[in-house]
């Protein structure tokens, strides 16, 4: 039996990002991820258990990638200087969004949500996962008194919102434009702003 190593998963979880964006989650076999990644059917059962598990971890994997330096950051930093913090995480935020592969990661899943709990899986294994952090993190700000008292998770939907704001308009093109970095920090500037003056106590 071989064993198992965080490569040859990563490996499989590319493998099958790329096969969902190209044909679909319902035309999308394991026999073929297992073809593109250079193995058994049997190997892929043996680290995900099913193609809507592989397809949920897939849509997660680059986000999980990306977000989770600058969460632990914001978590770290936030108590020093806490508009400081959620500019950066927001910045980090906004490039993430605005990513191709980011785009067309949620174009497929909200192709599926109407067909399957596949939609609400991926919210629970990734969106409100970061959400609820930057919720503990806008509570730790609320008790110190630097925002007012009010629902975080409310307040850490609010941000999101926010920040993700000036974004969708190009989630409608077929063309996603890669957004340069100084680009990303004034959107997110413009959301940490506006969130700011409605919670700042």
């Amino acid at each position: 039996m071989k064993v198992r190593t965080p490569a040859r998963r990563e490996a499989i979880l590319e493998a099958a990002r790329k096969v969902f964006l190209e044909i679909g989650y319902e035309r999308a076999s394991m026999s073929e991820i297992a073809r593109r990644v250079g193995g058994s059917k049997a190997t892929l059962y043996s680290y995900f258990p099913c193609k809507a598990t592989l397809f949920v971890a897939a849509a997660h994997a680059e986000g999980r990638r990306v977000m989770e330096a600058s969460t632990r950051e914001l978590e770290h930093s936030a108590a020093e200087d806490l508009h400081a913090a959620l500019l950066s995480l927001g910045t980090d935020l906004v490039g993430f969004l605005s990513s191709a592969k980011t785009v067309a990661a949620h174009r497929m899943i909200l192709a599926e949500a109407g067909r399957s709990d596949i939609g609400h899986a991926f919210y629970e294994q990734g969106p409100l996962i970061g959400i609820t952090r930057l919720a503990d993190t806008l509570h730790a700000a609320m008790r110190r008194g630097e925002l007012r008292e009010a629902d975080p998770l409310v307040a850490a939907h609010h941000l999101h919102s926010l920040l993700s704001a000036e974004l969708q308009p190009m989630w409608y093109e077929q063309t996603v434009p890669a957004l340069p970095p100084d680009r990303c920090k004034a959107i997110a500037q413009n959301a940490v702003d506006v969130f700011m003056r409605g919670y700042r106590a």
